[in-house]
């Protein structure tokens, strides 16, 4: 036993002198420069150029301001959504709690049943005590979950909205299970689901639910799709005109253009963005309301590869990318306020989008000079040095 206690111990004062190797010592030196500093982005003069060096976004990404955590710099209401595929969302609602007004979890599906009724599923991804944390930090945010319509139908909407008491038992399941939870209010999808068709029917699911829910004290806020091509025009300003009374806060998917076009090129380019807020704006009595509407505004990026596929990345993703790759050059998109950059692989180009400090304060400023909020899909996917300027 002695000299099982004896090997044991030389075998770890061995493991503590032992020279630490190349990359291990690397690791430990960028895991050092990592930390969080005084100075703000904005400070150490990162934000209105685009990168000179790929190391210039590797060596600060994490270098969030410590004296701007607690500082809301945004001038207008701001939502961050979180998804529980992506842990990081959870860490940034808690750290930079204080710069939202909204945060949204990515957790729950309504949900048609073959007796006609409705349940509410994805139950099991809530975190109460995560949702607490968040409240700690910032007594003033309001939690509100997104609602998906999943597996619904037009027979579905049809059946629900002509008869009064299936609509009305479809708003208690609704507000019972949120009330349970003590949320603070839903952000529904349903616009998307059925492209726009039989309008008037989304619209009295919409009214009644936003009706049902502030009864008990707890907010609508309703996810709209853009309306300019390359996108079809399903959700317009008459919508917004009938709607806005009951909603509180219209988040505008204002990203994803790439998937319309099928070519490469910008995510969420901001022309287009804006033309999108404009749209909506046209009627006169939706200018008043202008403060409900949120700009859309992605945190991830997209890899295009030159056979015409592409995916989606996120933050680390992009960071092991610019270390491997080391591009030698990006380039700023003037219109669309993005930055991209290119590279070749042992088979084909790639060219990639992702979002820059710089992408996102021209964003900011736009919303500010248009007197609206700000929705991010989805926080955990950005850069920790992002939020200095939110």
């Amino acid at each position: 036993m002695k000299w099982i206690i004896l090997l044991v111990c030389v075998y770890c004062i061995k493991a503590t002198l032992e020279p630490l190797s190349k990359e291990e010592k690397k690791k430990k030196k960028e895991k050092k420069e990592q930390k969080p500093v005084l100075k703000s982005v904005g400070e150490r003069g990162l934000v209105n150029t685009e990168p000179q060096s790929y190391s210039e976004i590797t060596k600060n990404y994490k270098k969030y301001s410590r004296n701007h955590v607690d500082k809301k710099m945004f001038n207008g209401d701001l939502l961050g959504f979180v998804t529980p595929w992506n842990n990081h969302g959870y860490d940034v609602a808690k750290t930079f709690g204080a710069k939202f007004n909204y945060i949204s979890p990515v957790w729950l599906q309504l949900v048609p049943t073959s007796q006609g009724t409705f349940k509410i599923k994805g139950g099991h991804d809530i975190d109460a005590g995560w949702v607490r944390d968040v409240r700690a930090n910032n007594t003033n945010v309001k939690i509100a979950p997104r609602l998906i319509f999943e597996q619904w139908s037009m027979g579905h909407l049809t059946q629900v909205t002509s008869s009064q008491s299936e609509l009305l038992h479809m708003v208690q399941v609704v507000v019972e299970f949120f009330k349970g939870e003590k949320f603070d209010g839903v952000v529904l999808e349903i616009w998307r689901q059925f492209m726009g068709r039989e309008k008037p029917r989304l619209h009295q699911i919409i009214k009644s639910l936003s009706e049902g829910l502030s009864q008990e004290g707890m907010s609508t806020l309703l996810v709209i799709p853009p309306g300019v091509r390359p996108f079809p025009e399903i959700f317009d300003k008459y919508d917004f005109q009938i709607l806005h009374p009951y909603v509180e806060k219209f988040v505008m998917m204002t990203y994803d253009h790439h998937h319309a076009t099928g070519k490469p090129g910008p995510v969420g380019p901001m022309d287009w963005g804006l033309r999108n807020i404009l749209l909506i704006m046209e009627h006169e009595d939706n200018d008043n309301h202008r403060h409900k509407l949120l700009y859309g505004v992605h945190f991830y990026g997209v890899d295009f590869r030159g056979d015409g596929t592409f995916d989606a990345i996120v933050g680390n993703q992009y960071i092991d990318m610019l270390k491997s790759v080391k591009p030698s050059q990006f380039v700023w998109h003037l219109k669309a306020s993005e930055l991209s950059f290119e590279y070749r692989d042992t088979k084909q180009i790639h060219k990639v989008f992702y979002p820059s400090l710089r992408f996102l304060q021209k964003r900011i400023e736009a919303a500010e000079r248009f007197k609206i909020g700000i929705a991010i899909w989805e926080i955990g996917q950005g850069l920790d040095y992002f939020y200095d300027l939110l």
